[in-house]
């Protein structure tokens, strides 16, 4: 495995992540999708990026496109939507195809009929993107979404050029049940308590979501419009309900991480941010797990919120490593 050492090689890499986390294509999908322009999920949208809704394996998913050039395929995590992307959108979309997913149950997307193990999360990813035409793309995924994108990869390497995640740690992979349970995640023990985390916080949404929000490391990285925004979201009861199977779920997550002990075949980039605690989890959890995996550590002025707080840097991280430029 080779590891980057000089800021100019890791700045290359991950320009070519970003390239590669846009391409996620999906091939061998058994449905095609249909696309409709969105309703509600379509509320501030960038300029240029177009909203919409597709039919996938039998349910309504949303999904926001727009640029051109190679795919790049961006996935959130919890307790967010489409919308932690959006500052970012425009600024790939100059040298990038973008397209952004609601993943199935959160934002405005519709419930799966399956459960929420993130490999079945990614065979609805997949069916989306294939429904698209796209055959090869690059995947990024943040927080939650990381795990999606690493069991896409698992399941399905021949379809990503480059692959890249950040923040949280990857169930069953190296330490998880260690990490898991460190501060700051209490709620990923509480999230995990069938029925319970939603008879507390029904009614209760802003409240406790905003416990979230205002413990990142920038205050002001999500503001209250915002705040509001993703509580209203999530406090349709389907979603907040989505949101806590999605925890729920690692213990099948991490009983099929340690089944499938795939080497990937893609680039990999583990990010963390210099002020997180986590910065370097990822990226000692998937060290011998691919061709080559490389770290990187953004000077950012947010945790787990970097995606929106800086924009300028996320932009030339990405676009770095999908073109494989230097500087």
């Amino acid at each position: 495995m080779t590891r980057i050492q000089t800021p100019v090689q890791r700045r290359r890499m991950l320009g070519w992540l970003a390239t590669g986390l846009v391409l996620s294509s999906l091939i061998d999908a058994p449905t095609h999708a249909h696309a409709d322009l969105a309703g509600s999920g379509a509320a501030g949208t960038p300029e240029g990026f177009a909203s919409r809704h597709v039919f996938v394996n039998g349910f309504r998913m949303h999904y926001a496109e727009g640029g051109a050039g190679p795919v790049v395929v961006s996935l959130y995590g919890w307790p967010q939507t489409w919308r932690a992307w959006r500052k970012l959108m425009p600024l790939l979309a100059t040298d990038f195809h973008v397209i952004v997913i609601d993943t199935p149950g959160l934002g405005d997307s519709d419930v799966p009929p399956d459960s929420y193990d993130k490999r079945g999360l990614a065979r609805h990813i997949r069916a989306l993107v294939n429904g698209l035409e796209h055959s090869r793309f690059a995947l990024i995924g943040h927080d939650l979404g990381s795990s999606i994108a690493y069991a896409y990869a698992q399941q399905f390497p021949a379809e990503l050029t480059r692959l890249a995640v950040m923040d949280d740690p990857i169930p069953g992979l190296k330490d998880w049940d260690t990490v898991k349970g460190k501060w700051p995640r209490w709620h990923f023990a509480f999230h995990t308590i069938p029925n319970l985390p939603e008879a507390l916080v029904t009614g209760r949404e802003l409240t406790y979501l905003n416990w979230f929000y205002n413990n990142a490391f920038q205050k002001d990285a999500i503001t209250d419009a915002d705040v509001r925004l993703y509580a209203a979201a999530y406090a349709r009861p389907a979603s907040l309900h989505a949101g806590f199977e999605y925890y729920l779920a690692f213990a099948q997550d991490a009983a099929d991480n340690a089944a499938n002990d795939v080497s990937l075949a893609m680039p990999v980039l583990a990010l963390g941010v210099d002020h997180s605690p986590w910065r370097l989890y990822l990226h000692e959890q998937l060290q011998g797990r691919g061709r080559d995996c490389w770290k990187a550590t953004l000077c950012l002025t947010a945790g787990i919120s970097s995606p929106r707080s800086n924009r300028t840097g996320w932009r030339t991280g990405c676009e770095n490593f999908f073109e494989g430029r230097a500087g």
